[in-house]
């Protein structure tokens, strides 16, 4: 028995549209993958940022000493060493006069990649 040409031509529609949803769902998970990492570094930048400038205002009030590392979980609240997120590093370098300049970097303890610092400088 022969089968029609309606059936063939059918069949090649159906695997054409399969080909096509296919296609536009890899797509999809690559955009969703790429929003996601995008995601995990808006956070760790939002958060860094947050950890950079309260770390600054210590050193402009004169609570914090040269050197220090301060960890940060990845909730802010607490500074435990076993579930660090960030890590705090400040460098400060008092200059001619009452002008003291200071570095303060935020690394992702993860990976140690530097994700923020300030550099500025203020008068005592």
């Amino acid at each position: 028995m022969k089968q029609s040409r309606k059936s063939n031509l059918f069949l090649m529609e159906l695997m054409t549209a399969i080909m096509i949803f296919a296609v536009c769902a890899s797509v999809c998970a690559a955009i969703i993958a790429k929003a996601s990492v995008n995601i995990t570094e808006s956070k760790d930048l939002s958060n860094a940022l947050i950890l950079a400038q309260n770390h600054a205002e210590l050193i402009k009030s004169g609570n914090e000493k040269k050197g220090d590392t301060f960890l940060y979980s990845s909730d802010l609240a607490t500074a435990d060493s076993n579930n660090a997120a960030y890590r705090i590093v400040s460098d400060i370098s008092p200059s001619e006069g009452s002008l003291t300049e200071y570095t303060v970097e935020v690394f992702r303890e993860s990976d140690n990649k530097l994700i923020y610092s300030i550099n500025s400088a203020f008068c005592r």
